[in-house]
């Protein structure tokens, strides 16, 4: 899965609007710490995973600002397992599975410095954060076994952790190819979701 900032870079391309809802649902799938867990909220535990979010957005009405950027969510971290985290492993010398040994903490620094930079060089981003920070808890949608806490945590620890942190770039996610994934990716869920180029923002309008 992709870092906060590449979620949230990849959000403000579908929906520029800037909905604090939707952004906070467009982070809120990854306010676990359980990785276990993760997988099955996910849906990476699922034979078919395009099935499932396929099935996933037929259940998801357009305008849900909270749900939509659930959705995106999800549908992001399909598209970033299949081709930045198959790079990854393919540089560890594996090809399509997760290599043998402790590989998390080093790709979680590649993509935390690729976050950093996107924070730290988009103008948007602490406005952003700081709009979402201001959203009252309670007004936050469900989702399996994600409490409001642990979203509301989530959104403060990194908020915090990516103001203390500028740099550097990753050496392995580097900018170039953080926005060339955001923007592939948006584009890939506008037509998933069948929006047009020109008309996107209507489905978030009454958040504005």
């Amino acid at each position: 899965m992709p870092s906060c900032m590449i979620h949230l870079l990849t959000a403000h391309l579908v929906s520029p609007w800037r909905d604090a809802l939707f952004y906070i649902g467009a982070l809120a799938p990854d306010a676990l710490d359980d990785w276990r867990a993760k997988d099955h909220t996910h849906l990476r535990d699922c034979p078919g995973r395009a099935a499932a979010l396929t099935k996933l957005a037929e259940e998801t009405a357009p305008g849900e600002g909270f749900y939509e950027g659930a959705l995106l969510h999800l549908y992001i971290d399909w598209l970033w397992d299949e081709s930045c985290l198959l790079r990854y492993w393919d540089s560890l010398g594996v090809k399509g599975k997760p290599p043998g040994g402790d590989w998390v903490p080093a790709y979680r620094r590649e993509i935390s410095l690729a976050s950093a930079w996107v924070y730290h060089h988009c103008d948007w981003a602490r406005p952003l954060w700081q709009a979402m920070l201001a959203v009252p808890p309670e007004t936050y949608g469900a989702l399996s076994g994600i409490s409001v806490g642990d979203i509301r945590a989530y959104l403060t620890r990194n908020f915090a952790w990516h103001e203390a942190h500028p740099g550097p770039a990753s050496v392995f996610y580097p900018p170039e190819e953080a926005e060339a994934f955001a923007k592939s990716a948006a584009e890939a869920y506008a037509a998933w979701r069948s929006l047009p180029e020109n008309g996107r923002q209507k489905l978030w309008q009454k958040y504005e």
